[in-house]
């Protein structure tokens, strides 16, 4: 059968939302409906409101334990209160979709009125992928402060010193704000010599070598927000730039203190722009997003040939980005159980990019240009009430969708889900979705980019210098994914913020792209082409570009606990606690890149992924003092050895504890008497990462440990301490 193309699909969706507007039925005429006049009771809403009620809400009380610098840094940190800690939540501004053109993730904490975790179905009522967590950021009608922000950071064990320093200016005035941020970073290289040799096979002067590489980068962002009649304008303009140095090894058999390191360099140049203008047209909510992105990437990374002469491999890359997307949310129409709502969206974009990898003659050139329109309806089925006591609270969330990049067929997508929630404490949702993926623009023809790594061989059993090569892979194809889900949210003590909630969530691929794999034994016999030795067997590079897969199965149950304790403690100065505990089971993880070609087990011996973790997050504070812990516990596994790895056993990596403590006080606020003016909206802050010094270590089959597996092969890094300050003025 003849598949429909993308205008017929345009146009059905936009005769489905002309005709749902022409059935909706005005505010003012809700009057006349048998019942409209029964009740007489005005509710005036709290400003910033979202369309969806609110999960979990935090106070600029509770915002202040959590010691953030930034709002960015702040929506990073309350990422395990979604039940999703790896995943960053969609973010709205004020109860509106802004898609990151808003500009405010520089802006201070303070700014906020409040921030609200929003109930599952807000992603699918804003016209989102359903299942994604939603949160709504609140901000003050006026606001206006500067901050500079400074930190330096230390291992404990030695090396690596950071350092930052930021200064940023902030108003909001009503509808009115603007904003402007500039930021400096950079990290020391650590070199070899500054951790203890565990192998003495591995050879070199460890002055010639880094285990991380020096880091250093600035950024520069401004965001201007203005009424434009009877809409909201907004301009948003940044740049960044960033360079990585690190060092590979001598450059010639000279006495060491006049030879030098060779060196591998990569330098990256980004410039952007957004616009946002949203208001109301014709009745529906609507908003205009235009984006243009720029960046170039250079990298160098030098050797030494056969006959001892440096030879220089050179990679480059150019990218560029622009695009349109229009967004109209409305109210359709009134039922019974309440407000059903539409929500279109029409989106364009072209990316262009030019990149020459160093071994290659001729510059590989990209171009698509891509189009996209999805419409969303949100419908009340039930409402708790006279009629449906039995039932409790019923909605439906429909989405469809279609796009079509350039020299590819039309890409079609669909999501249904069903919210059911028979009592107030209980609230249950189930969702499917289809959607035919192409390859993204990056996974096709990113930047092509060469650094060397640190990786373990199990075939010698030692750390090898391996040059990693990454960027795009244009011989990729695209794929069809099905995913279902079932939630369940428990809020056992009614409105107490005590939330339970399990999430098991399914999904299923056939075709398409995924990111190469961590490098293993059954990897590198599953992609010899991928992996490079030389005469003598030794492990010299490895291509991690995307990979072409057939199927992929990934199948999980995540459950969660956050409970929030407020103002306990003392009656002028409260504490206030949040505690939040998220577990990970990993039921099949599996992917097959080739037609008669074995599995691929994530969690059973082929990749080596852990198959449960738990994460615990406790935030406790009160006025001027606030104190993080937060811990992550990965299970151990097994890697599956091949027959000429040491000794032909399988390896047994250890379960992984790894704990953060991060301590701020605000001096001004916690001390009696004069304060200096230098004090005054001072925050001091204290972070240590890996608290315990935690590693992965790994065992063979009789217990032993590989003797080229060493403490800082597994994390050269190890403890770090971070001090902060940060001043507003």
């Amino acid at each position: 059968m003849k598949r429909p193309s993308l205008w017929r699909v345009a146009h059905g969706l936009f005769g489905l939302a002309a005709a749902l507007c022409l059935h909706a039925v005005p505010a003012a005429a809700q009057a006349g409906l048998p019942g409209a006049e029964s009740d007489h009771i005005v509710v005036t809403a709290r400003g910033g409101e979202a369309l969806v009620a609110a999960e979990l809400e935090l106070r600029p009380a509770e915002i202040d334990t959590y010691g953030a610098a930034t709002i960015g840094d702040l929506v990073a940190r309350i990422a395990p209160l979604t039940g999703r800690p790896d995943e960053l939540p969609i973010i709205l501004v004020d109860g509106k979709r802004v898609d990151g053109a808003a500009g405010i993730n520089g802006f201070p904490p303070e700014a906020l009125a409040r921030l609200a975790l929003l109930k599952p179905e807000a992603a699918a009522r804003y016209g989102y992928p359903p299942g994604q967590r939603v949160v709504n950021l609140v901000l003050k009608p006026h606001f206006a402060s500067w901050q500079g922000e400074t930190a330096f950071g230390v291992a404990t064990a030695g090396g690596r010193e950071s350092g930052q320093a930021a200064l940023g200016r902030f108003l909001i005035d009503g509808p009115a704000r603007w904003n402007g941020r500039v930021e400096l970073s950079g990290d020391a290289a650590l070199r070899r010599d500054e951790r203890p040799p565990v192998d003495s096979n591995r050879g070199g002067d460890g002055r010639f070598y880094t285990l991380l590489p020096a880091m250093k980068g600035a950024s520069a962002n401004v965001a201007l927000a203005r009424p434009l009649g009877r809409f909201t304008g907004t301009l948003t303009l940044d740049a960044g730039w960033q360079e990585q140095r690190q060092l590979t090894g001598r450059a010639g058999d000279g006495l060491a203190e006049t030879a030098r390191a060779l060196e591998g360099r990569q330098r990256g140049r980004s410039i952007g722009a957004s616009a946002l203008l949203a208001g109301q047209v014709a009745g529906w909510q609507g908003s205009l997003i235009l984006r243009y992105a720029r960046s170039w990437t250079d990298s160098i990374i030098e050797a030494r040939s056969d006959k001892g002469n440096i030879v220089p491999r050179r990679g480059r890359a150019r990218s560029e980005t622009l695009s349109a997307q229009l967004n109209f949310n409305r109210t359709i129409v009134t039922l019974p159980a309440g407000a059903a709502t539409a929500n279109l969206t029409l989106a364009a974009n072209r990316n262009w990019s030019d990149s020459r990898r160093a071994d290659d003659a001729d510059a590989i050139v990209f171009r698509r240009d891509q189009q996209d329109v999805a419409l969303a309806l949100a419908v009340p089925l039930f409402a708790a009430g006279e009629h449906a006591k039995p039932v409790g609270d019923v909605s439906l969330d429909i989405s469809a969708g279609a796009n079509r990049p350039s020299g590819i067929a039309a890409q079609f997508r669909y999501d249904v889900g069903i919210n059911w929630s028979p009592v107030p404490a209980l609230q249950i949702r189930a969702m499917t979705g289809f959607a035919e993926r192409a390859p993204t623009p990056d996974q096709i023809a990113g930047a092509p980019i060469e650094d060397v790594r640190q990786i373990y061989d199990f075939r010698s059993d030692r750390i090898s210098d391996v040059l990693w090569i990454t960027g795009g892979n244009p011989d990729l194809g695209s794929g069809r994914q099905r995913t279902y889900g079932l939630r369940m949210t428990i809020k056992p003590f009614g409105t107490a913020p005590i939330t339970l909630a399990s999430e098991y969530r399914r999904q299923v691929s056939h075709g398409g792209a995924a990111p190469f794999p961590a490098f293993t034994p059954v990897v590198e016999a599953a992609f010899p082409d991928r992996i490079r030795r030389d005469g003598m067997g030794r492990l010299v590079a490895i291509d991690a570009r995307p990979i072409a897969i057939v199927a992929d199965v990934d199948e999980r149950l995540d459950t969660s606990l956050v409970a929030a304790i407020r103002n306990f403690g003392g009656r002028e100065k409260p504490w206030q606690a949040t505690l939040s505990v998220t577990h990970g089971w990993l039921l099949h993880s599996e992917v097959r890149t080739g037609a008669g070609l074995p599995v691929l087990d994530r969690i059973d011996g082929d990749i080596g992924q852990s198959r449960h973790s738990l994460g615990v997050q406790l935030n406790l504070g009160r006025s001027g003092l606030g104190l993080t812990l937060d811990g992550n516990w990965q299970s151990g596994y097994r890697l599956r050895a091949i027959a000429d790895a040491v000794g032909g056993e399988d390896y047994r990596f250890d379960a992984l504890l790894l704990t953060n403590l991060r301590i701020h006080v605000e001096p001004a606020r916690i001390l009696s008497g004069h304060i200096p003016t230098w004090m005054q909206d001072l925050q001091i802050s204290a972070d240590v990462r890996n608290l315990f010094d935690g590693y992965r270590q790994v065992r063979l089959g009789d217990g032993s440990r590989p003797v080229g597996y060493g403490r800082y092969d597994a994390d050269p890094l190890g403890r770090s301490v971070r001090i902060s300050l940060r001043k507003r003025f």
